[in-house]
């Protein structure tokens, strides 16, 4: 069964032709070359024992079945999730299915000094090579793309540039894979989008945070991955709630990626507060 994912992949093959047309991928590279650092995500993220999980805030003006925002402007969307206190954010730059933009991502890093993940269906270096020139701090891999030695290749084509790679499992299948390869930053997410049939309206909102908790129970080598020194678990999809926040604090999740709920909120900033005033509370209590 075709899924998703691979309606994405084959949509993004067309794209990045396209697009080399316009701009080569040596040209990116000279320029990506001449960038000096990026905001350092993991560091921003990583949770001590004694401080509260951080939050994750994405700007995107639509999902497939899901409620749309009538008006994108990434700029007061981001002043809004500085102001609840996200520690970074999330820019997702599909066109199609999303609503976003690669000059978003532009725009969002002159808007901020927050570190920015650029959230898209990488499948080539030419994407990470876009969304560096752009001021992404750190790239989304999904896992579902690569073969083992495929994905180590493209996390170290990422750290060449400059780029954290984010690597994503959304089957508990495709965990061992991304575990071989013992990425410094984990995202699991809590909707199985690796399952999503190819017309994803009616399946798209599944998924709860009760996902990445059976997770780690059932997956005593994502434990001890976690074990290592700065690596960086990231809980995706999902986060409705308080009580949802509570449920991540009960394993060692240093950050959790808010979507769809944080962008049509009716206070954007209130939502952020009230789940980074949560986290808080909950450890101390």
């Amino acid at each position: 069964m075709r899924t998703f994912l691979d309606k994405l992949h084959d949509l993004k093959l067309k794209e990045i032709a396209q697009r080399r047309k316009i701009i080569s991928e040596n040209n990116l590279r000279s320029q990506a070359e001449a960038l000096g650092n990026a905001t350092d995500f993991r560091t921003a993220l990583l949770r001590a024992p004694d401080e509260s999980i951080s939050l994750i805030a994405e700007v995107k003006s639509k999902a497939p079945g899901r409620k749309n925002v009538e008006s994108l402007d990434p700029e007061a969307v981001v002043r809004d999730y500085e102001s609840g206190g996200a520690k970074a954010i999330s820019v997702l730059t599909d066109e199609n299915w999303f609503g976003g933009s690669l000059e978003t991502l532009e725009i969002v890093r002159e808007a901020t000094v927050l570190p920015l993940l650029h959230k898209e269906f990488i499948i080539t270096p030419y994407q990470l090579l876009e969304g560096r020139v752009r001021g992404a701090s750190a790239a989304l891999i999904l896992t579902y793309y690569f073969q083992q030695a495929e994905l180590a290749k493209i996390i170290a084509e990422a750290k060449t540039i400059g780029l954290e790679a984010v690597v994503e499992c959304s089957l508990e299948t495709e965990l061992p894979r991304a575990l071989a390869v013992n990425p410094d930053i984990l995202m699991i997410n809590n909707r199985a989008i690796a399952a999503i049939p190819e017309e994803p309206v009616k399946t798209y909102d599944l998924g709860s945070v009760d996902v990445i908790s059976s997770w780690w129970e059932r997956n005593p080598e994502l434990r001890s991955w976690k074990k290592q020194p700065g690596k960086l678990l990231i809980s995706a999809s999902c986060v409705y709630s308080k009580k949802d926040i509570q449920s991540l604090l009960k394993i060692p999740c240093d950050a959790v990626l808010i979507g769809n709920a944080a962008m049509v909120a009716p206070d954007r900033a209130a939502f952020i507060r009230s789940l980074s005033k949560t986290a808080k509370e909950s450890l101390s209590s």
